[in-house]
């Protein structure tokens, strides 16, 4: 048996949020106000609606992506770093071939696609045929801080895929669009610098976790075993968290209660995947990507 862990390779933790709004569509704020919000993030795209707004301003955020959110009536889609050429004849009709275009194109360009608020079941979500029926992209926003937690997460959707086989990753990001919703979900990125290049790297090779305020301090293996190490500091020590490790089928694993900032699991083989869920007292939480399991 083999343990696939995307979080083996070295490198610093950046923070940043894909999917974030200015007044080129629905966001209330102009690029820089926006910026100005997210002052202290390594990283940042601005993902406006059916439009790729220019990114040029003043700000003090190091790395930041030219993004557009695909926006049709039905179901919406994140696409980091598209190539400016399909904005010629563009539309944002939902069929499986115009979004696969649209994706293919910004995949071949470097970039990443992201199926987003999947579960938002009043408008603008995926049904998960539809998500089967689309053949690539990187992943799943499975944490939306902009409406109401009751519909803005989408692990079951995200546990249907991944034990599909559709190795896919989690996201989480703000969908900011006015004051109070800046800073409710973001991922944290394993990569060797803060370079847009760097960043997407490791975002395709899954070396990132979503955080709303919790985090990780490493996940590593040994032999069989998955070792997970929570953040810890004084005050953070003093209080309880709640881990649970999903399986394949969004099956418990293992559950972990207490004042505890380290987890080991040894894998028996078949659980497909593991992922990680932990939460610190006040509800803030991280989600690890799946770490999944081969056969030698």
């Amino acid at each position: 048996m083999r343990i696939l862990n995307p979080y083996d390779k070295q490198g610093t933790w950046h923070r940043g949020s894909f999917h974030n709004h200015t007044n080129n569509s629905d966001g209330w704020f102009p690029l820089e106000t926006v910026y100005q919000m997210y002052g202290d993030y390594d990283f940042l795209a601005i993902s406006d609606h059916d439009k790729i707004t220019n990114v040029e301003g003043k700000r003090k955020i190091e790395t930041v992506f030219e993004a557009i959110e695909v926006s049709s009536r039905k179901s919406h889609m994140l696409l980091v770093q598209p190539p400016h050429a399909m904005m010629e004849k563009y539309r944002n009709e939902f069929t499986i071939d115009n979004y696969q275009r649209y994706a293919d194109a910004t995949l071949d360009h470097g970039g990443i696609c992201v199926l987003v608020h999947p579960n938002r079941y009043f408008s603008n979500f995926w049904t998960l045929e539809d998500m089967m029926a689309m053949e690539r992209y990187t992943g799943v926003e499975v944490y939306n801080g902009d409406g109401n937690i009751e519909y803005d997460i989408a692990f079951d959707k995200w546990d249907a895929l991944l034990t599909a086989g559709r190795k896919v990753w989690g996201f989480g990001n703000d969908d900011s669009h006015v004051y109070g919703q800046e800073k409710q979900a973001w991922n944290m990125v394993l990569a060797e610098e803060n370079t847009q290049e760097a960043i997407l790297q490791a975002i395709k090779e899954g070396r990132f976790y979503v955080s709303t305020g919790f985090g990780f301090e490493s996940i590593k293996c040994a032999q069989n075993k998955i070792i997970i190490d929570l953040k810890s500091n004084a005050l953070l020590d003093k209080m309880y968290t709640y881990v649970t490790l999903f399986g394949s089928g969004g099956r418990v694993l293992h559950e972990v209660t207490g004042r505890t900032k380290h987890i080991e699991y040894e894998c028996q083989g078949d659980e497909g995947y593991v992922r990680v869920s932990a939460y610190i007292e006040g509800g803030y939480a991280a989600f690890s990507q799946p770490l999944f399991l081969e056969e030698d």
